[in-house]
């Protein structure tokens, strides 16, 4: 009659969903990078006998968030429309009351791109010849995203190349008509297939 051998549990995490990217870091944990929105999928393959009781436990912060989630003691860690919220660290353990218990971990890492907004600053000052008021408006651009977000300007088709940062100057003397649609472009260079996003501001006689 042929009988197992005990043997304490092994673990190791696999991705069986959609990610942008899987980095195997060398000297540290392994990354998952995800899209917000879409599923991610995560199974934990056990070795061990007797069978091991497994465990997802996540955290965040320091704090373990155990979520009130059924799918937490099964094999696989399914998420359905995953948010930014919902990245970190994720632990599976497996134990079978021999050894020590197995445990691996795996980050994993939510890209997002939100739409950006323009604020709007403006100064007005007397010029030294007092024959015109000189004013000067601050356009600031903001998008939340990650990874981090780069921003660049154009008034009309054209491209600005001091609004590289998240903001342009515009030097206007008042009686100038010299008006236009600026626009800001929020970029995170395409990762994860995420599509550039822009606001416009109109600047006219009326700002």
């Amino acid at each position: 009659m042929f009988s197992s051998r005990a043997a304490p549990p092994t673990v190791r995490i696999v991705h069986s969903g959609k990610a942008c990217n899987v980095e195997e870091e060398r000297y540290s944990e392994r990354v998952y990078t995800i899209k917000e929105e879409e599923t991610l999928e995560l199974q934990c393959l056990v070795t061990g006998h007797p069978r091991p009781q497994i465990r997802w436990t996540k955290t965040a912060g320091g704090a373990s968030d155990r979520q009130g989630d059924p799918t937490l003691q099964n094999e696989t860690l399914k998420i359905t429309n995953i948010s930014r919220h919902q990245g970190g660290r994720y632990y599976c353990k497996a134990e079978n009351g021999l050894g020590s218990p197995a445990i691996r971990s795996i980050r994993v890492d939510v890209y997002f791109l939100d739409d950006p907004m323009i604020t709007v600053h403006q100064s007005v000052g007397e010029s030294k010849e007092h024959f015109y008021f000189e004013r000067t408006v601050f356009l600031r651009c903001v998008a939340n995203s990650n990874p981090p977000v780069h921003y660049s300007w154009r008034r009309g088709r054209e491209a600005l190349t001091q609004g590289s940062d998240a903001g342009v100057e515009i030097y206007e003397p008042f009686f100038t008509q010299d008006y236009a649609v600026y626009s800001c472009i929020s970029s995170v260079r395409s990762v994860c297939g995420i599509t550039d996003k822009s606001a416009r501001f109109n600047l006219n006689n009326r700002t």
